[in-house]
């Protein structure tokens, strides 16, 4: 988990960056088409068969989802202190949770709902309506975080018949297709530097991602969960030391709710996976 903060911080930095000079619009799509282009050896492995699917239109969707947030999250980046936009984007699996007793009608007990209103209090507390001026980034950070939980429904609907590779596929390909066009309206060729850091984006997004996975299948789910605070310390070391941020108390205070409230609410998740971790006198081995 250390090693995903690591890349997560990285990525964001690299991100921050490059939009100085090309649009978030632009970075995402090359980042996307970049993965798709690293993703073709899987697709050539796994065959043809795997894009057999009956549920397009639920696909799509999730694409759209994914394209949005993605793009305005890049967008966010570009707007918000380092330090804001990581503590704000960990509100993403609040949103998840919320979306999914509603849409799925999944278990609401009153201890889940007391952790959303706990971890969302850790929002307002970042945010500080009526004390600071709520910029345009700090909305688009809150609202691009509804797109990934959109997006997460979607996919646990879709997990439910359609094989993992199906879905990792579509999802690949849809965001680079539905934002190509929104690419193009601010185009501008990157120069060979910017190239490269763009590709470093693709790369620190994937490892990241690889690194968050592999630390949830070897580690308990509750020891995993706070080490996402490693990433906001990552954000405002690198935010200070490149953009002469400094984040205020109040982020941490309202990162460190969230923290906790996400840590629960994963908690119970697992419990509900392994019943038996619940007995007394469980042990594990």
């Amino acid at each position: 988990m250390l090693a995903s903060s690591v890349f997560a911080a990285g990525m964001h930095v690299t991100v921050k960056y490059v939009a100085l000079e090309i649009h978030p619009f632009e970075i995402f799509f090359l980042r996307q088409s970049i993965a798709l282009v690293l993703l073709a050896p899987i697709f050539l492995n796994i065959g043809f068969a795997a894009l057999k699917t009956e549920r397009l239109g639920m696909h799509f969707m999730r694409g759209v989802f994914m394209t949005a947030g993605g793009m305005a999250w890049f967008w966010a980046i570009s707007l918000v202190p380092l330090a804001k936009v990581t503590a704000l984007n960990l509100s993403a699996v609040l949103f998840t949770v919320l979306a999914a007793i509603i849409f799925l009608k999944e278990a609401s007990e009153w201890k889940r709902w007391a952790a959303l209103i706990f971890g969302f209090i850790g929002v307002i507390v970042i945010v500080r309506p009526g004390y600071e001026i709520i910029s345009f980034g700090v909305i688009l950070v809150i609202v691009t975080r509804l797109f990934p939980a959109g997006a997460r429904v979607l996919s646990k609907v879709l997990s439910r018949t359609e094989r993992t590779p199906t879905i990792v596929v579509y999802g690949a390909v849809a965001m680079s297709v539905l934002s190509f066009i929104p690419a193009m309206m601010v185009w501008i060729t990157p120069n060979l530097e910017q190239f490269f850091y763009i590709i470093l984006v693709s790369i620190g997004g994937t490892l990241s991602q690889l690194s968050m996975v592999t630390a949830y299948k070897v580690g308990d789910i509750g020891a995993v969960e706070p080490f996402h605070f490693v990433r906001l310390i990552w954000a405002a070391l690198f935010g200070f030391i490149l953009f002469g941020e400094i984040p205020s108390i109040w982020v941490w205070i309202g990162a460190s709710m969230i923290i906790a409230a996400v840590t629960y609410l994963a908690q119970g998740e697992a419990r509900k996976k392994n019943p038996e971790a619940e007995q007394p006198g469980a042990t594990t081995t």
